[in-house]
Order: C-alpha cells, then sequence, then structure tokens
C-alpha cells in the first residue's frame, strides 16, 4: 500500500508544488513530502518479504521520522508513524484496525504541531479520520472506509481555500491536503489489485534507484575513504527555457567543486545527475536554478557501508573517523552557502547542516550533526520557519541528548542567536537570552519569482524581483538594486545596522556599488557586506 502511495505522490510533484501559493524559490510542498516518504520506501525495500506487520510497523516509522523535511513532511511523518504504531502487534487490518490508526495518526500529527493551522493538511487528515471512524463503525470494510475517507477528504480539500484567505486568493487548494489524497488513492489502487495510471507506475516510481550504489559502496575498506558521504541521484524536469549543454557543463563544474564521481547526461527535456557530496542539499539547489526537480535518491555511504561489514560478519573500522571531544556545549545551524558558512564557523558553530530554501534538511540529516558534536546539551538553530519542526523532532532520535531548538526563521536571526550565547550561562540562560535575540534581528530577502501568482496588493509576474521583510513581499521590481533600495527605505526604520549578504550570482564589484548607493542613502545606518554565497536570493539583509 505504501509502495503504491509513494508512487502516486511522486508522479504528482509537480503538481503539489505548482499549488505553493507563495511565489518565491523555497521547500516545495511535494518534493518534501515525496522526500519523506522515499525514506520510508527505502526502509521497506530492505525488510524481507516475510517480515511481520511488526516488523514493517517499525521500519515505516522509523524511516518516515528520519526521513522527514519541511513541515509538510514532518506532519506526514507523524501520521505514519502514528498508524504505524496503531498497527504494530496487529497480524492482519481490518476496518475498525485501519480506522484507529488512521486516528492515531492524526493525533500525533496535531501534537508535533505547536500552533496548528486549520485549511491545511491537518484539517484534512482530521476529517478524513472523524470519517473513517464512523464508516468503521457502521460494518464498511476496508476498502469502504478507505472510499469514504476519500471522498470526505476532497470535500474538505476543496473547502481549504475559505479556511486560509491566501489559498482563495491564490485560487488553489492546499498542497499537503492534496498530496495526502494522493497517497490514500494509491492505497485504494493497492488493496484492489489494479495497475497505478500511467507514469506512476510502483515500479517504475524509484526508476531511479535501478543502479545501486551497493557496489560502490563495497569498495571502501574504511569510513575514511568515503570522503564524500551522499550518493545523490535526481533527474531535472520541465527545463528552463534555454537551457541547454552550456548549462549542464554549469552545472557539472559546480558540483565538481562540493563532490565527486559526477555524471550530468541529459537531452532537451530531461537531465540526469549522480554526485557523491558532503552537501545533497546544496546539490539539489543547483540543479533547481535549470529546472524541477524530478525523483531524487540520497544514499548514506557511511550507513551502507556499516551495514555491509555487519552483514560480512567484519569489523566496522570506526576508528578511521574519530568523533570529537566529548563536551558540554555544542551549537548546530543550518546554514546556506560557502560566506554564510564560514561566519557561522568564526561565530563558534561547533556543525553545519546545509540547507534551507528549495531543500530543507531531514530529522535524520539534523539529528546526524548533533550527534557529531559528542556534546552534552546541543543548541540548534534552524534559520527557517519550515526547518523548526522538523528540529524539534530530533529528540525523538536522541532522547539520551539534551536538544534545545532556537525558533529562528532566518539567517539574521540565527547570527544573533548566537551572539546572545554565553558559554558561561546555564543552558535555561542561554535559551531564554537566544530566544529573547530572535525579536531584534529583522531580515530581508531579495529574490525572484517562481511563478505568477496574486499576493496581497500584489500581481505577480514569473521572474520579477521580489523585496521581502520578515517572510512578507513588500516590493515587487525589476532590478535588483532598486528593490532593495526600495525595501529599505519602506522597512528600515530606525534601525541602526544593517548587515547584508550577497548570493552566489552577485558579484563583489557589484556588492560593493550597491553598499556604497546604501551608505549614500542612509547616512545615519552602519552598512555592511559580505559575501555569503547563498543560492536563490541576490542578497539577505539583516537590519537592526
Amino acid at each position: 500500500m505504501i509502495l503504491a502511495g509513494a508512487a502516486l505522490l511522486e508522479a504528482n510533484v509537480a503538481h503539489l508544488n505548482a499549488l505553493n501559493v507563495f511565489p518565491v524559490p523555497d521547500g516545495d510542498t511535494g518534493t518534501n513530502m515525496s522526500l519523506t516518504l522515499s525514506a520510508v520506501v527505502r526502509e521497506l525495500s530492505a525488510l524481507d518479504d516475510q517480515a511481520g506487520t511488526d516488523v514493517v510497523s517499525a521500519a515505516v516509522a522509523r524511516g518516515s521520522l528520519r526521513g522527514a523535511r519541511g513541515n509538510s513532511g514532518v506532519i506526514l511523518s507523524q501520521l505514519f508513524r502514528g498508524f504505524s504504531k496503531a498497527m504494530t502487534d496487529k497480524a492482519m487490518m481490518d476496518a475498525a484496525h485501519f480506522a484507529s490508526a488512521v486516528q492515531s495518526g492524526v493525533e500525533m500529527a496535531y501534537k508535533a504541531v505547536m500552533k496548528p493551522k486549520e485549511g491545511t493538511i491537518l484539517t484534512v487528515a482530521r476529517a478524513m479520520a472523524d470519517t473513517a471512524k464512523r464508516a468503521a463503525r457502521s460494518g464498511l470494510d476496508v476498502l469502504g472506509v478507505l472510499d469514504a475517507m476519500l471522498e470526505q477528504g476532497q470535500i474538505t480539500l476543496d473547502k481549504t481555500p475559505d479556511m486560509l484567505p491566501v489559498l482563495k486568493q491564490a485560487g488553489v487548494v492546499d498542497a499537503g491536503g492534496k498530496g495526502l489524497l494522493l497517497i490514500y488513492t494509491g492505497f485504494r489502487y493497492s488493496i484492489l489489485g489494479q495497475p497505478l495510471p500511467e507514469g506512476a507506475a510502483v515500479e517504475k516510481q524509484r526508476e531511479i534507484e535501478v543502479e545501486s550504489t551497493a557496489s560502490e559502496v563495497a569498495e571502501f575498506k574504511s569510513l575514511a575513504d568515503i570522503k564524500f558521504g551522499y550518493c545523490t541521484e535526481f533527474f531535472v524536469v520541465r527545463l528552463k527555457e534555454g537551457v541547454g549543454e552550456a548549462q549542464q557543463d554549469d552545472l557539472r563544474d559546480k558540483l565538481g567543486a562540493i563532490g565527486d564521481s559526477i555524471v550530468v547526461v541529459g537531452d532537451p527535456e530531461m537531465i540526469k545527475v549522480h554526485v557523491h557530496t558532503n552537501n545533497p542539499g546544496q546539490a539539489l539547489q543547483y540543479a533547481l536554478e535549470l529546472g524541477e526537480l524530478g525523483p531524487v535518491k540520497i544514499e548514506n555511504m557511511r550507513e551502507q557501508h556499516r551495514e555491509i561489514m555487519r552483514k560480512q560478519g567484519r569489523p566496522v573500522d570506526e576508528d578511521a573517523a574519530p568523533a570529537a571531544q566529548e563536551k558540554e556545549v555544542a551549537l548546530v545551524s543550518v546554514s546556506v552557502g560557502e560566506g554564510i558558512g564560514s561566519i557561522f564557523n568564526d561565530l563558534g558553530v561547533d556543525r553545519l547542516i546545509e540547507g534551507g530554501q528549495s531543500m530543507n534538511p531531514s530529522i535524520e540529516d539534523i539529528a546526524r550533526a548533533v550527534e557529531e558534536t559528542n556534546a552534552k546539551t546541543v543548541f540548534v538553530l534552524p534559520n527557517n520557519s519550515n526547518i523548526i519542526l522538523a528540529a524539534q523532532q530530533v529528540k525523538d532520535i536522541l532522547p539520551d541528548r539534551r536538544v534545545e531548538v532556537i525558533p529562528s526563521k532566518s539567517i539574521p536571526q540565527g547570527i544573533s542567536a548566537i551572539l546572545a550565547f554565553n558559554l558561561d550561562s546555564s543552558v535555561e540562560e542561554n535559551v531564554e537570552r537566544m530566544t529573547d535575540a530572535l525579536a531584534s534581528a529583522h531580515c530581508a530577502q531579495i529574490t525572484y519569482a517562481v511563478r505568477d501568482t496574486e499576493n496581497g496588493e500584489f500581481t505577480i509576474k514569473k521572474d520579477d524581483i521580489l523585496g521581502l521583510f520578515d517572510s512578507q513581499i513588500q516590493i515587487v521590481g525589476n532590478d535588483v538594486d532598486t528593490v532593495v533600495k526600495d525595501l529599505l527605505v519602506k522597512c528600515i526604520g530606525d534601525c541602526e545596522i544593517v548587515t547584508g549578504f550577497y548570493g552566489e550570482d552577485v558579484s563583489e564589484q557589484a556588492a560593493g556599488a550597491l553598499r556604497d548607493a546604501l551608505e549614500e542613502q542612509f547616512p545615519d545606518c552602519d552598512i555592511e557586506m559580505h559575501f555569503g554565497g547563498q543560492p536563490l536570493y541576490h542578497y539577505i539583509f539583516s537590519v537592526e
């Protein structure tokens, strides 16, 4: 069932991403949900065909938790974890068990979200669970319960624009709720034994995985031999106008700077990519500059190496990759861009997690960084509103660590929180100091529109330059420097310090010229400009 649900979801990723109402390049709902389910599929693929319900349930719970990305992915993972937990001791699934498991998933998902918002995947999930309970009590079988759920789910999904004005303005339904309906529709195909719609067959869904990494991993003698730990494969589809061999060559060069074992091949309609890297998120961000993401596979080759050694009864040479010395406190921060990463390192961050807009790190990615610090208490800075929920689930994976998530929503907030950190203060004092520091750090961002849409007073066209202040669109224009100036005029207020970070596509000369112009325009402000190296965003400004 889950394989069919994952396949149908994967086939509709682009459609779900198109439902996103915010026009900036971000962690799209379809991509995050699909990558979350991909982790479940990998766990299930490793099981024996005769695995019992308890083993399957544990694999689903484990895969969904570790692989969850973004808010939609985390909520989906909780739905699956609750479902799996309820099915653990059930030898077979009847209608009552199925309805109870669906309800358990909804309860776990609502608990994971501090302030549940109606008109989202949660609303659709709850309506379907309530219907499942009533349908099971009426005597329907599993298929009958599922049909009733799908009918009510569609009714509720159609009402989501009435619950969230931003959906109504954009003329779309909630993407997460639509994704959940697709998954349950896949369940229905599986129960009936019917083939999925063309293009979504289970055997095609993970077509990219035909080329297993097992042979590559087997070549390594120890963990120390694995310089780049993640085998990352994906397709770039629906290529942007003008993308050709030159752009593929440029992508190949960019990947060469962050990894090895690189293959970039394509035709006018699609590009296939393979790379070994320590920053799979960065690789995907580069790809998004050329088009949309198709199927994605990311495998941890170090973990595969350990598994191969265990199956062969051979010791794992962990000594070749020694753990960090144990310490009391450590800082872990999500970061994007070489320059911003260097700034975080200079401020004392122990581990960086590559991620941010367009590629949200999974719960497992964050947990791994926490583990690598070898600290008793770890402060985690998500620096993105779509990563906070994933970070908050890490304590479920690492119950022996004290993990404190400081809910930073931007790079400037993360920097302010770190500056407020005091090694001599208690954990409680630092949590309070760092959290309080978030309020004083405002974030201005300059990016571009990835789709046509309506947003508040603005009619936005694809490729328009957007000026955002604290995540809200304030300026729309056609020239980057003009949008920067107009945005700061509108939002700078009585702030005294403005620190800019220019992106990978902005030259040092252009950034310097903009800094000079801003110093002249705002003589009472201290204007600084640093190399950030972030993709997608021309500039990020910290306004204090």
